[in-house]
């Protein structure tokens, strides 16, 4: 009887090494994205069209007339709203900074995830 409940205990652990061994698998992963992604930015960019200061320009009758696009890039710096007027190619580089920073937050709180299943799983591990 003895026997097959050392059975039973040797497959646990087996099975809950295996498990950290996964989710470290999967931590590693995720340290790889990290690693490639590129630089990050908060905010929004924001595209107008807008009406100049000639009252005789075609624009204020034809809004699809308007003068633009313009690029706005927005963020929060200590409470407070800061916008910058950006050209087409810098407003693509803060695009995909933005981008890159949605999917660090991702990967950060997969991460913290599975940080504590491991945790968890290290913990049934040790009550053995």
């Amino acid at each position: 009887m003895r026997r097959v409940k050392g059975n039973r205990s040797r497959a646990r652990r087996r099975t809950e090494d295996r498990e950290l061994s996964r989710y470290r698998d999967r931590y590693e992963k995720l340290k790889a994205k990290l690693r490639d992604l590129g630089y990050v930015c908060l905010g929004s960019i924001t595209r107008r069209w807008l009406t100049c200061g000639k009252p005789s320009c075609i624009c204020h009758q034809d809004p699809s007339r308007r003068h633009g696009p313009y690029y706005h890039w927005t963020r929060k710096v200590r409470g407070r709203t800061q916008s910058r007027m950006l050209d087409q190619s810098l407003a693509r580089l803060y695009e995909q900074g933005i981008r890159n920073h949605k999917s660090l937050d991702a990967i950060l709180n997969r991460m913290r995830e599975l940080s504590l299943l491991a945790f968890q799983a290290a913990k049934m591990a040790s009550n053995r």
